[in-house]
């Protein structure tokens, strides 16, 4: 039987710059899915999952999934990562702020 879980990374956090959560153990996980929700109007932003040998320095990992002005929702996938795993989000500004739900479902 496989293991499930759902974590909460941010919650309808306001970002004005680059943001990226903070780091989460996963190295049980065979596979990660995070789940970017946008409310409200936002500019184009960018998401990118980022893994770390320490969860200190980060590498992304895979190219970054664009979310359109007009979309709200995205999902970025991982299946070969090492134990830390977080996700940077790029595009916001204090001109064109974003307010954002991030999950992360793991599998193992």
């Amino acid at each position: 039987m496989l293991n499930v879980h759902t974590s909460v990374l941010a919650r309808r956090v306001r970002i004005e710059s680059d943001y990226a959560t903070l780091p989460l153990e996963a190295g049980w996980a065979s596979e990660a899915v995070f789940f970017v929700q946008v409310e409200g109007d936002h500019a184009g932003l960018e998401i990118t999952p980022e893994v770390s040998p320490d969860g200190i320095s980060w590498i992304a990992r895979g190219a970054p999934t664009r979310i359109d002005p007009e979309r709200a929702l995205a999902e970025a996938q991982l299946t070969v990562f090492g134990n830390w795993l977080r996700l940077a989000v790029t595009g916001a500004s204090a001109e064109h702020p974003a307010r954002v739900l991030i999950h992360v479902a793991l599998k193992g």
